[in-house]
């Protein structure tokens, strides 16, 4: 490809047009109307008429700001005027994405216009772990619309699966997206494989959430005369790196009160419900999940380790709201460490088997966690990026939300660097940014520090690796058993629960519930406060969704019908990942 001219054009914002204004097919304005969205964001209206005129397009938008429809429209709208042509030898246009999470969701909010618009285009998503003979059958028509990472992508031209030369002949859109995590990922030889074979009429588009080198490199790599859209207003909040409708608070203790200070923050219910906490490594996220269940707090893990299925499926069930609080791992270093590791076994020995961190996994970036109120940072990140990336996952929409971080004196020169770089929005006094929690006090987090300190005893190295071991044998089962019964009964979203117990035993009652005498008045009071903001927004009634109608227990119970595939004859017990067969009546 051409390198790309210097030239770089200033976009000023157009106010307020409608998407009627920006020129789309009707089609198109329908499907939105029936989603429910009447007006495009500033990214929207800025990128949607460049797209259309056929300009290469390098584009900065935060995080939620809408820049996944600002190039889907125009997309969809090429592929319709073409739809009544002849017949192409190849797909029209590829978008290229980091993590196959964020394929998922591309996938997925393509397929959802297109079943709106009524149009018969045929869009599909690439993975790699795909088998060669399902890639073949994926690609044959072929689509118009490939989603998918370089990497695959990579994978099928050189195994033929995807012919350079109808490449060459039908390709005219490249679209990639999270351009400034593709080559963080390791993508640069992936899509140095893909460049040669990209006709020179292909509009190119690259969008990010932010400004690096490594856009710099793409964009020397794959695009020619673009234009550089420059927003005057990137968010309708004044341009902020963080927007005022999210509330931002710290808490100060050592490394080994964070999980004190967890418990109080979700025992006394002092934030609000949903709940996403980010670790930093799959042990941390165990080690929470085995503290906080003892106290009768349920929560699910979501990291690299768990097959694609079950990620899938924790997201899945997490949006729809069927838990409250999700352990997210985000954690490059382990993930680096064990892709260049091959899977192994030590002698004889099953114990220490190590499964490969999928490459292809990211939950920090572009994933679509609906309705989360609060982003708690149990350990903080490892960059201010990475705190902007983490916080975005709530306040979406224009909606409320709110972030927690606890902060330990290690990570004090951390969360300098992210105040400092809050404070380049303008704001004179940069330590208003992020302030102290107000609603916990002292008394009563020492109220519950004997009880806390009791069960950390118990949640040993070797309990949390235990615990991962099982849960990762318990999903990889489950994820394979169970991945027919969902496509063919999506309504059985809530069938297999995430946020199960991993120890043995159940709770101690005694811990479940805390004591009037150990209740800190003012954080009552505050618990009261959070719970009537709770209701005034119609959460704390709203009923779950759940498959477990009258007619349930007459239908097939897919755990019921592989439990003696996986027993062995004799067996007198079932393993502890099968859930019993009332579990229905139980969970609810």
């Amino acid at each position: 490809m051409a390198s790309p001219c210097n030239q770089k054009e200033q976009v000023e914002a157009d106010g307020d047009l409608s998407f009627e204004e920006l020129g789309l097919d009707p089609r198109l304005l329908r499907a939105l109307s029936k989603k429910s969205i009447t007006k495009p964001t500033p990214i929207q209206r800025e990128a949607i008429p460049l797209i259309l005129e056929g300009k290469d397009v390098v584009a900065r938008a935060k995080t939620g700001s809408g820049k996944t429809f600002a190039y889907l429209l125009p997309l969809l709208q090429k592929l319709f005027s073409e739809s009544g042509g002849p017949r192409k030898s190849g797909p029209s246009a590829f978008i290229l994405l980091p993590t196959r999470e964020l394929c998922g969701q591309v996938h997925s909010e393509a397929s959802s216009l297109l079943d709106l618009c009524r149009v018969q285009l045929k869009v599909v998503q690439l993975l790699s772990d795909m088998p060669v003979v399902d890639m073949t059958v994926a690609l044959s028509g072929p689509p118009e619309l490939i989603v998918s990472t370089p990497a695959c992508i990579s994978t099928c031209l050189s195994k033929g699966i995807i012919q350079v030369s109808c490449i060459k002949d039908s390709l005219y859109m490249l679209i990639l997206d999270e351009a400034d995590l593709l080559l963080s990922h390791g993508y640069e030889d992936d899509l140095k494989n893909l460049v040669p074979h990209v006709p020179r009429r292909c509009q190119c588009l690259l969008m990010s959430a932010t400004s690096s080198s490594d856009i710099e490199k793409l964009k020397k790599l794959v695009l020619h005369n673009p234009v550089i859209l420059t927003l005057a207003d990137a968010n309708h909040l004044n341009n902020e790196i963080i927007p005022k409708n999210v509330q931002q608070f710290l808490i100060s203790c050592s490394a080994h009160d964070k999980l004190l200070y967890m418990l109080a923050l979700l025992k006394l219910e002092l934030v609000q419900k949903k709940v996403l906490i980010f670790v930093n490594s799959i042990d941390t996220g165990f080690r929470l999940k085995l503290f906080l269940e003892q106290f009768g707090i349920k929560s699910a893990v979501l990291n690299a380790e768990l097959p694609q299925n079950s990620r899938s499926h924790i997201l899945e069930e997490f949006n729809a709201g069927l838990f409250d609080y999700l352990i997210a791992t985000d954690d490059n270093k382990e993930r680096d460490q064990n892709s260049k590791d091959k899977q192994t076994k030590s002698k004889g020995s099953n114990k220490h088997f190590r499964r490969r961190l999928d490459a292809e996994f990211g939950v920090v970036r572009g994933i679509d966690f609906k309705n989360v109120f609060t982003v708690i940072n149990f350990d903080m990140p490892q960059s201010p990026e990475g705190y902007v990336h983490r916080v975005g996952r709530t306040g979406r929409a224009y909606n409320t939300g709110a972030s927690v971080s606890l902060v330990s004196p290690e990570e004090d020169k951390i969360i300098e660097k992210v105040k400092l770089t809050l404070g380049d929005s303008g704001d004179m006094d940069i330590s208003s940014h992020i302030t102290p929690f107000p609603l916990l006090t002292t008394n009563a987090v020492e109220s519950l520090r004997y009880r806390a300190e009791d069960v950390v005893k118990s949640v040993t190295r070797f309990a949390v690796r235990e615990s991962r071991a099982q849960d990762l044998r318990n999903e990889i089962l489950n994820s394979e058993k169970l991945k027919a019964h969902f496509e063919e009964n999506p309504r059985d979203l809530d069938l297999l629960k995430h946020d199960k117990l991993l120890s043995k035993h159940a709770p101690p009652a005694h811990l479940r519930d805390v004591p009037e005498y150990l209740l800190d008045p003012t954080t009552q009071e505050a618990s009261k406060t959070v719970k009537l903001a709770r209701a005034a927004m119609g959460i704390e009634n709203r009923k779950r969704p759940t498959a477990f109608n009258k007619g349930f227990r007459k239908s097939t119970d897919p755990l019921k019908t592989f439990t003696a595939e996986v027993l062995p004859q004799g067996a007198n017990e079932r393993p502890s990942w099968i859930l019993p067969t009332k579990f229905g009546r139980d969970i609810l």
